[in-house]
């Protein structure tokens, strides 16, 4: 059976760890790859980059796991509509200042600002909206259903007990959005980005409360 809590931070290794294997082949990443001048070096980003996120939400109260066996194997954080994005600021006080052992101010602003081209079709939404930032599946155990339970059986009735009326989500992959069709949301935007002469599908999705 899992259990879903809040995380707390003495979990936040493998809360790293897990965030970090799920999305190191994930096109808004895997972007960055060639950035780098071995796989190495971008896994090695890419964990830091998670770490200071993950440590982000967790001390704002609004990072959530299923937890089974005592072990993590599945993570959502979300951001409320009276929480402004996580700014550099906010992430360099997180230990931010970790990524730039592996890449540089230029490439981190950058990578920065396409995320914020994901999440720029949100405007269409005059509502006050609750944003599903990352649900994550422990990728050894992928396959059972456990994205759609956490979504069922958590991450919705977290917001709504908080009073949330509409939950937003983007991602970057066909089969993120047939999954997210099938747990009925609504998509509400499809376009492509560019980064660097390379394009990039943004899919945005609500589901009204």
């Amino acid at each position: 059976m899992v259990l879903y809590r809040k995380a707390n931070l003495r979990e936040l290794p493998q809360i790293t760890k897990i965030c970090t294997q799920a999305y190191q082949d994930y096109p808004l990443f895997h972007i960055l790859s060639s950035e780098f001048k071995s796989k190495n070096q971008y896994i090695k980003f890419l964990a830091s980059l998670e770490r200071i996120y993950a440590k982000t939400f967790i001390k704002r109260k609004f990072c959530l796991v299923g937890v089974e066996e005592q072990q993590i194997i599945s993570v959502a954080m979300l951001q409320t509509p009276s929480t402004k994005p996580a700014g550099i600021l906010e992430y360099l006080i997180n230990s931010g200042l970790s990524v730039f052992k592996y890449a540089n101010l230029r490439l981190v602003k950058a990578f920065l600002d396409l995320i914020e081209q994901t999440e720029a079709a949100r405007v269409k939404i005059v509502e006050p909206d609750w944003y599903l930032a990352n649900l994550v599946v422990n990728p050894k155990v992928q396959g059972k259903h456990l994205g759609s339970d956490m979504l069922q059986s958590c991450v919705l009735p977290f917001v709504k007990k908080n009073r949330g009326k509409i939950l937003t989500f983007n991602t970057n992959t066909e089969q993120n959005s047939k999954f997210y069709h099938k747990n009925d949301f609504i998509e509400f935007d499809h376009r492509i980005l560019t980064w660097r002469e390379q394009k990039l599908e943004n899919w945005s999705f609500v589901m009204y409360l």
